[in-house]
């Protein structure tokens, strides 16, 4: 017979404490009294309900709330919040602060080994773990401002699932990034004199200058110039760009301004330009905002990410992540041109639906958000059904790329091409870069080729609506991902493209073809203004050698829809091996804010595709003498195909052109 104990013990292991509150004891009594005078098929039978509502009574288990008081006599909030985060690990908690800017120093941070894509690896120090967690809430008030000191990861999220941070500035004591404000140039002795920003501490060594934060430091690498007007990359700013150039001479002119010689750019940066700098490739990415991993059901809400030593949220095999009114920008008030040192957002491999509204991305050094997959490569067949692979790009070893149970592709890296499809059956990690796949079927068919392996279970369907990107370096949209995506009422105006769609098994080795992408009443403004390979407004460039391009169709439908484009130079739309290609209702406008950079370039340049529909356009506003490039498509038709001029014209300047 159960005992009135065994019951009681069945509520305790379950957590489910709040029956027990609401509860007299003389009614427990009585509850479980009943339950014992029953015959042991009508106990079974009880004991079964009440279990079953005793788990979804702990599931649904009101958060236990702790408020955190901003306080002056707290100098350092790190180990508060470790206390708080350790002494609830399964979650069942929120956590509000109040208004005031807490600090946070590295000294006593939790640590972990971390692989991040797309990222630097490494030892991080982070603020917030949430590692198996479950029903987590972080909230601030109106003026919640987390003030981050020295190498510092803000959130780190793997395995945990519905988690809702909102209302929180985040932000650091120092920029990751150098800015200086150009005061005189040399042509002749290719050098300039740089004003550096006075909150900016740095450092001349045997000729070189490195600038520093709280606990790191760093020397030069990759640069830019902006437009100290605009906030935005310069106009033709790969005149200016040195690349990854680490060998820069530097003197100490007088105290803040410094002379830096030796470059070999095409020219030196103008007077009043601002130069920018983010240290080598390789060691500026290592401070992440946000770094989830295996994680569900996110929700950032009310979030401003003022600056980041890397990307400001990046995403790996989590599903449903919603971003509402999240923004990455530069402090109000602050004469500074950059906030993240990479991308705004970034999704590998992740699922279920991405969702971003009301967002704004501004300043970063790298895209508003790059959602794709990622090939692996074949390096050895080791039997009929096994092969060993590793990562094409260094930034993505250690990577979780998949697990019993996925299905994976085979691809043909030499025309991207698919060859037949696997489930995994076990999947071993040697090291970073290597791992074992085993595969339930016979692969040796392909041996002999040249193969990528995608991990196509983890595709996100991705909606964007009602943002605004501006003010960065590089494009504003990556979209490589087989779901359903939608792009609509937003205004971009970045540096490089509007979106692209790429794809590619040999360089970045960024995977995902699309198969329905609805681009629609949205604006763009004067992108492609860097000055590097053409960069469209819609670049659709999956990398195909020019002999494979025969070979099949890459990309699915893609529908760019009553937009309205205001721009200076020539190309808007780029499309390579495209099922589906539908351009309609948009108005091209010249905004003649600079002279074209590739003024030999048709509007529209097609290629390889299979169907194209070009009608309703509304080209009244934009340059004379226009045409459309159309190379190897099969059916092209609409409206604007039978009144504007139809040529053989393919981008000259792009790969395999």
């Amino acid at each position: 017979m159960i005992t009135k104990q065994e019951i009681l013990q069945l509520l305790a292991d379950t957590e489910c404490h709040s029956v027990e509150r609401t509860t007299s004891k003389n009614d427990m009594d009585k509850f479980c009294q009943a339950i014992c005078a029953f015959s042991n098929k009508m106990r079974t039978l009880i004991l079964f309900i009440l279990t079953s509502f005793l788990i979804g009574c702990t599931s649904s288990q009101t958060e236990k709330t702790i408020e955190v008081a901003f306080t002056e006599d707290i100098s350092d909030y790190t180990p508060l919040v470790k206390d708080i985060l350790e002494s609830n690990p399964k979650g069942n908690i929120k956590i509000k602060f109040g208004d005031g800017t807490y600090k946070f120093y590295p000294e006593k941070a939790y640590e972990k080994y971390i692989t991040i894509s797309n990222n630097d690896n490494g030892v991080k120090r982070i603020v917030f773990p949430m590692q198996n967690m479950q029903n987590v809430t972080i909230e601030g008030s109106e003026n919640t401002c987390f003030m981050f000191h020295g190498e510092l990861v803000p959130f780190f999220l793997d395995k945990s699932n519905n988690i809702n941070i909102s209302n929180i500035d985040i932000d650091y004591d120092f920029s990751f990034v150098l800015e200086g404000l150009v005061i005189a140039n040399n042509k002749a002795e290719n050098s300039f004199d740089l004003k550096i920003d006075k909150d900016t501490p740095y450092e001349i060594r045997n000729n070189r200058l490195f600038f520093k934060g709280y606990d790191w430091e760093i020397g030069l690498g990759e640069n830019i110039v902006f437009d100290s007007e605009t906030r935005s990359p310069i106009y033709y700013t790969s005149k200016f760009e040195l690349g990854n150039n680490q060998n820069i001479d530097a003197k100490e002119i007088e105290g803040g301004i410094v002379r830096l010689s030796g470059f070999t750019s095409a020219d030196v940066p103008p007077v009043g330009s601002v130069y920018t700098d983010k240290g080598p490739h390789g060691k500026n990415r290592k401070i992440p905002g946000f770094a989830i991993q295996r994680s569900s059901d996110i929700n950032l809400k009310g979030i401003r990410i003022f600056r980041a030593g890397a990307m400001a949220l990046i995403a790996e095999k989590s599903n449903n992540i919603t971003l509402d009114s999240y923004q990455v920008k530069v402090r109000d008030g602050l004469n500074k041109m950059l906030s993240a040192s990479a991308d705004a957002t970034h999704f590998v491999n992740c699922s279920g639906l991405i969702k971003m509204n009301n967002c704004v991305f501004q300043s970063m050094l790298d895209d508003a958000t790059n959602v794709h997959g990622t090939y692996m490569y074949v390096t050895e067949f080791i039997s009929e059904n096994e092969v060993a692979l590793s990562f094409g790009h260094y930034q993505q070893e250690g990577f979780q790329f998949g697990e019993p149970g996925d299905t994976i592709l085979f691809v043909d890296r030499s025309n991207m091409m698919p060859l037949a499809k696997f489930a995994v059956k076990e999947i071993k990690q040697i090291d970073e870069n290597h791992y074992i796949l085993t595969t339930d079927k016979d692969i040796s068919a392909y041996k002999d080729m040249s193969i990528a392996v995608d991990n196509i279970s983890h595709y996100p369907d991705l909606e964007i609506t009602n943002c605004s990107v501006r003010y960065n370096r590089a494009r504003s949209l990556l979209i490589s991902t087989s779901g359903k995506v939608n792009i609509e009422n937003n205004y971009f105006a970045s540096m490089m493209a509007g979106i692209r769609i790429c794809g590619d098994a040999n360089y970045w080795f960024e995977s995902g073809r699309v198969s329905d992408v609805t681009i629609k009443n949205n604006t763009f403004e004067d992108l492609g203004k860097g000055g590097h390979s053409p960069q469209a407004i819609l670049q659709i460039d999956p990398v195909i050698p020019k002999e494979n391009r025969k070979d099949g169709i890459f990309h699915g439908k893609i529908v760019f829809e009553n937009n309205t484009i205001k721009t200076f130079d020539n190309q808007v739309i780029y499309a390579l091996s495209v099922d589906t290609l539908i351009i309609r209702g948009n108005k091209f406008e010249d905004s003649k804010t600079h002279s074209a950079i590739y003024p030999d370039l048709s509007v529209i340049d097609a290629q390889y595709c299979k169907n194209i529909v070009i009608e309703n356009n509304d080209f009244s506003n934009w340059k004379n003498n226009f045409s459309f490039s159309i190379v190897e498509c099969t059916n092209v038709e609409g409206s604007d195909i039978k009144k504007n001029e139809i040529k053989e014209n393919p981008n000259k300047y792009f790969y395999e052109n």
